[in-house]
């Protein structure tokens, strides 16, 4: 992790350097992303008052605060490898109170996402077009020149963010649902619109390309559109007495569930089939698990447990969890690549875990520490990079 970061540190008091990868190294061995946790398991501590006072003057620190940026840029040169990365970009609450929500892009990585780039905004601004086109500007500052990549977001993104996407000279693909309309460009009449929800007789287990349309009536956008019923999955949310839920909240995701994908796509994605569109939205899951990941108490690093308010001090926290994720990620592929774990003989071809949980489980059992060399790690690392994203 040093030699990823190390051009960012440089100019950083050493210090706040070695702080920073303690609560990296903290992090890791005790998998909860809390100021006070992070003290309990600081290297080598005996009592948890030093440690606090030294991580909490870590995440106020205003110098540290200024290379957040450049550390999340020093990572994009290990994660992208490809001139047309697939990245997904959305929303989530970063606590239960609503007070912040998070905005993320990350690139995917053989069955979870790894952070690109993320950001802490209020409740207030959440879905504003104004946060997401600043968002994708500052976005391109990090990325490599040449990169293009195809962004991936829900039905919770809309005509204002394509058009932000296209005018980077972006790929993107997105879901229509609520009450859009479209209009087929092969229409005779200028008024032949139809609600997107008419569309969803015509789906099937075959995805279909239906062509190229003008989306919105009043912010007319020109895509693709591709339209797929997906294999219901036989989900069921249960109650405690084991009862189907009946809350609307309930019904509401239910009836999304059932809903077949209409998926809009950038007209420079036109060399991609129905059934490529529909592989590459279904990708997006991967963010949702990497959320949960970041904030569940359960399975995750207990995120959502943190007391911290200030916005700034949220996204030191994320720092720090992005940069063990990262080295989670690098543990797991060398572990994977040299053949230090033992696969039980299974019924099934299927990866059970992902490189990620694999790099976080061997950390934390060996106390945040490669059980490869560095040197030998990054030397393997190199050779697999390109087609582990």
């Amino acid at each position: 992790m040093q030699k990823i970061i190390s051009a960012v540190i440089a100019g950083l008091d050493a210090r706040n350097a070695r702080n920073l990868f303690l609560a990296v190294e903290a992090l890791l061995v005790g998998r909860r992303l809390t100021l006070t946790e992070l003290a309990r398991h600081f290297p080598g501590a005996e009592r948890i008052a030093a440690p606090l006072k030294r991580f909490d003057r870590l995440l106020g620190n205003r110098a540290v605060q200024a290379l957040r940026t450049s550390c999340y840029q020093a990572a994009l040169l290990w994660l992208l490898r490809l001139p047309r990365p697939v990245l997904i970009v959305d929303w989530s609450e970063v606590k239960s109170d609503g007070r912040w929500h998070l905005l993320r892009a990350a690139v995917v990585a053989r069955g979870r996402t790894l952070t690109v780039y993320e950001e802490v905004h209020p409740t207030a601004k959440l879905g504003s077009p104004r946060v997401e086109a600043a968002f994708l500007k500052r976005l391109k500052a990090l990325l490599p020149e040449g990169i293009r990549p195809i962004l991936i977001t829900d039905a919770g993104f809309r005509v204002p963010w394509f058009r932000a996407v296209e005018a980077l000279g972006w790929h993107w693909v997105g879901r229509v649902r609520h009450r859009a309309h479209v209009r087929f460009l092969k229409s005779p009449h200028e008024n032949d619109w139809i609600a997107a929800k008419a569309l969803y007789a015509r789906a099937t287990a075959r995805a279909v390309s239906l062509g190229d349309v003008e989306l919105t009536k009043t912010k007319r956008l020109v895509c693709r559109l591709t339209l797929v019923r997906r294999r219901a999955r036989g989900r069921r949310d249960l109650t405690r007495y084991g009862k189907p839920a009946r809350s609307a909240y309930s019904r509401k995701i239910a009836q999304r569930e059932r809903e077949p994908w209409l998926l809009a796509a950038s007209v420079s994605l036109t060399e991609l089939s129905g059934a490529q569109i529909v592989a590459l939205y279904a990708k997006r899951m991967q963010i949702e698990q990497s959320f949960r990941d970041l904030k569940s108490h359960r399975y995750g690093a207990a995120f959502e447990d943190t007391l911290t308010r200030d916005p700034r001090r949220l996204e030191m926290l994320l720092l720090i969890h992005m940069l063990a994720t990262l080295a989670a990620w690098l543990e797991g592929l060398a572990l994977v690549t040299a053949s230090l774990i033992a696969r039980p003989v299974l019924a099934t071809r299927r990866v059970r875990h992902s490189a990620v949980w694999l790099g976080w489980e061997s950390l934390r059992r060996h106390g945040a520490r490669l059980t490869v060399s560095p040197s030998e790690a990054c030397a393997r690392l190199r050779d697999v990079l390109a087609q582990a994203v």
